[in-house]
């Protein structure tokens, strides 16, 4: 199965810009490091994982992915769907 990761990465914007609230001073685009921009606590990076698998019918390989240099909508999908 194919995945249309354009159409993953606005769900997934879509889904951070619902949690935040419109409590962001910047823009929220799939490139966007919500991590170091303080977008997403870790509870919320789980939530938003959770979404992806859901959305992408996959799962999430925890034990390989390194959150270090920030978290984004766009190295989630891919660590995810390739």
């Amino acid at each position: 199965m194919s995945t249309d990761v354009a159409a993953l990465e606005r769900l997934m914007v879509e889904w951070v810009e619902r949690w935040i609230e419109g409590e962001a001073h910047t823009p929220v685009d799939a490139t966007t490091n919500l991590s170091h921009t303080g977008l997403l606590d870790s509870m919320a990076v789980v939530g938003l994982i959770s979404y992806l698998e859901e959305q992408a019918d996959a799962e999430f390989d925890f034990a390989t992915y390194d959150p270090l240099s920030g978290v984004s909508v766009q190295s989630l999908i891919k660590h995810c769907v390739g």
